[in-house]
């Protein structure tokens, strides 16, 4: 892996929004020491699509409170229900997908049509092992059908929040953001839309360190 230098995030660099947001945003300073990498390859801008690993339920926060813009996150509709729905909630706008969230897809398209950043995360679910698992390819489809990039960005640290929550610690997490991907409109089918998800997916491994890359090693 590659040397890369980490640096505090900037937090005065933030538009919070709302009051919940402002919240939220001074808890997770509270909870987590943030360092990242990579800041000059996100746009200034959406709409673009901001794709990263899953290894925390911190991961929706990171996406959600930090990028600056409006930003709608992708979240399965079994944390709609309280409380998470409602911290989730307050964090920033959401898209819960599912197999009777039927419109999700279009609301998707509908979100970064109008200029927003979609925060997703690939893999559709957490990652019991620390490791990268295969990703969906509806990521590819969705940069396809937009027309808008995808970031790619990797995340670790994490994962070991409890360990440090339980000594009163605040988790050192690093964030490294990798230059945009822009995914053709044609052709979409399968095999290519899988070739658009492995690239992706490659991007984000190379970011992580080596234990981290799992089926992308």
């Amino acid at each position: 892996m590659e040397q890369v230098a980490y640096r505090p995030f900037d937090y005065s660099a933030v538009r919070h929004g709302s009051r919940s947001r402002r919240v939220l945003v001074v808890v997770l300073r509270a909870l987590a020491r943030l360092e990242v990498a990579g800041l000059e390859h996100l746009p200034a801008r959406g709409p673009f699509i901001l794709a990263a690993n899953h290894l925390h339920v911190l991961d929706p926060a990171i996406g959600l409170l930090l990028v600056p813009g409006r930003v709608v996150g992708v979240v399965k509709d079994k944390w709609a229900r309280p409380p998470f729905g409602w911290l989730l909630g307050a964090m920033g706008e959401l898209i819960y997908v599912g197999e009777t969230r039927r419109g999700a897809f279009g609301a998707m398209l509908e979100a970064l049509a109008a200029g927003a950043v979609l925060a997703i995360l690939p893999e559709g679910t957490r990652s019991r092992t620390g490791a990268l698992v295969p990703a969906n390819r509806g990521v590819a489809l969705l940069a396809a059908r937009s027309g808008a990039p995808i970031v790619p960005a990797a995340a670790y640290g994490q994962e070991r929040a409890g360990w440090f929550w339980r000594r009163l610690r605040r988790v050192p997490v690093r964030v490294r953001i990798g230059p945009p991907i822009v995914v053709p409109a044609a052709p979409v089918d399968r095999a290519t839309l899988q070739a658009r998800t492995d690239e992706l997916m490659r991007a984000i491994a190379e970011m992580l360190p080596p234990e981290y890359r799992g089926v992308y090693r």
